[in-house]
């Protein structure tokens, strides 16, 4: 397409964008990286987030909301992707630091719920008509005036912690009764405190209670360099480090408007997929070992082991960490290593073969999965999910595809998408993501440029200035916000991760089956697919 060509969609595009707001825009332009930003009135937030959400010719997915304390006022921000321009849309507003309030979108975005009562629970900006319920401050943290990521909390004085019960609200009745499970669990898993309301083994209510261990990484990461930074991003996710470091780094390299070398781009793209097949083994495993298919589960965590070494010998870390940075990686990995792993992947795809048949072909154990914790599309689209929890649900949603960054832009990525919505649909996708990531991996190798690793990055960031970055991870997409302070610093920096917005798809699907009622045995069926 020619520039001319591309100026006029970008023109039609705002004036479509501008239609969706009452007023004038306060501001907009064109950033970096297909990334267009709104600024809108208070007033106007809302309902103008709404109305592009709502958009059919938009195709808008929204992807998260979040806050910065900017010193004499809060400003707020919205991130949408618009799939079929292939482009990313922030819209902020300015919040006045005395009552910061604001319209809540959740009554219309469910998908932002979460993000709402995090922000109040972390700023103290309310989300009118809104929940308030604490989330990632549990009850007993005191109401009013600490807030941990006000510029002015410094974590230096505790505040004072109540004793609080903790109330969930279960339907009463007769012959219901509450099953609690954890917070501490048997396995190596993050506590998370889980009720289940019943009727004998059926399931009437679901509710979770997660953020035993939130580390406040973003509250960590102000006033660092962006150095520094790279390192929590790492340690965001055990799974998925290596996505998440590519979310950060990518952002960084779009505030210095900074070129990858093209050997650096598709080594991304390899050890990226190779994230992706260790978690996939992982879950496959999981999901066998709820299903009480114990052959199946130790095959699949075999599977699992030989990717994590291989990520081992290309990285020299299982979990991929210390090799990404900022401008390519930080040492390049060997021709040798990456003929080795090609090898064993080949030998791989022949024995995951024989495993799915397997599994496939196991009645007892495609019982336990099929019509358990149903989830349409429809409600996998209000709430946000992504990666294969989505795709089990038909949400054909692959940012891969939608939104392309590096090597990804220049190859064909074919979505795996079942409708059935259940446990088993979501096992499938996995399945079939498996077998399109070995060909992948061994397609890169094969069309792997020479040259250097690394690029020659300057280490100089523009003051004040902002960027996203957008990665398909093993669990769904995820986005890392970066905004710089003087001094080369990060001034605020939020993450949003995949598995954030599945835990609520989780809740839904406990409660859910095409048939009847989830029973309890059911719930660690759900929770590992």
């Amino acid at each position: 397409m020619s520039n001319l060509a591309q100026q006029q969609n970008l023109d039609r595009l705002l004036e479509r964008l501008e239609s969706c707001f009452d007023e004038p825009l306060l501001s907009a332009k064109l950033g970096q990286e297909n990334h267009i930003a709104l600024e809108v009135s208070a007033r106007q937030f809302t309902s103008g987030v709404t109305a592009i959400h709502r958009d059919p010719m938009l195709e808008s997915r929204y992807l998260t909301l979040f806050a910065v304390d900017e010193g004499t006022h809060f400003s707020l921000h919205a991130i949408l992707l618009l799939k079929s321009q292939r482009l990313m849309l922030t819209i902020h507003t300015v919040l006045e630091r005395e009552n910061p309030v604001y319209p809540a979108l959740s009554p219309q975005i469910p998908a932002a719920g979460w993000h709402e009562r995090e922000i109040h629970d972390l700023f103290g900006i309310v989300p009118q008509g809104g929940n308030l319920q604490p989330l990632v401050l549990h009850r007993d943290w005191p109401r009013g005036g600490h807030y941990p990521m006000r510029r002015d909390f410094t974590g230096q004085a505790i505040p004072p912690i109540r004793e609080v019960p903790h109330q969930l609200d279960m339907p009463q009745g007769a012959g219901r009764h509450q099953v609690a499970v954890g917070p501490i669990h048997a396995g190596i898993i993050e506590p998370g405190h889980m009720r289940f309301c019943v009727t004998g083994e059926q399931i009437h209510r679901f509710e979770a209670q997660l953020f035993y261990t939130h580390k406040g990484l973003e509250k960590m990461a102000e006033g660092k360099p962006y150095q520094q930074v790279l390192a929590l991003a790492e340690h965001t996710c055990g799974m998925c480090a290596f996505s998440h470091s590519l979310a950060f780094t990518q952002a960084i390299e779009t505030l210095a408007d900074e070129d990858i070398p093209l050997r650096a781009t598709v080594l991304r793209a390899i050890l990226l997929e190779m994230e992706r097949l260790a978690s996939h083994f992982s879950d496959l495993s999981a999901i066998c070992a709820a299903g009480g298919f114990a052959f199946g589960s130790v095959r699949a965590a075999g599977f699992r082991e030989l990717i994590l070494r291989l990520n081992q010998r290309l990285s020299g870390h299982r979990f991929l960490r210390g090799i990404n940075t900022v401008g390519g990686f930080k040492t390049d990995i060997p021709d040798q290593a990456l003929s080795f792993a090609m090898r064993q992947l080949s030998n791989l795809n022949d024995e995951f073969g024989e495993w799915r048949d397997l599994v496939l072909n196991t009645d007892s154990f495609l019982d336990r999965l099929e019509t358990t914790g149903f989830l349409s599309e429809q409600t996998a689209r209000q709430l946000g999910l992504a990666g294969p929890a989505a795709r089990g649900s038909g949400v054909d949603d692959d940012t891969r595809r939608d939104f392309p960054y590096g090597a990804h832009a220049y190859l064909q990525v074919a979505t795996q998408v079942c409708e059935q919505g259940d446990a088993l649909a979501r096992m499938n996708v996995r399945i079939a993501e498996v077998s399109a990531s070995i060909a992948q991996i061994r397609q890169l190798i094969s069309a792997l440029p020479g040259g250097s690793a690394l690029s020659r990055f300057p280490g100089v960031l523009p003051t004040g200035t902002s960027a996203a970055g957008l990665v398909e991870s093993a669990k769904g997409s995820l986005l890392h916000w970066v905004m710089t302070g003087p001094d080369q610093e990060i001034y605020r920096w939020h993450v949003r991760s995949a598995s954030y917005m599945n835990w609520r798809g989780v809740a839904q699907a406990t409660m859910q089956a095409t048939r009847g009622h989830n029973i309890v045995p059911d719930g660690p069926l759900v929770n590992k697919s």
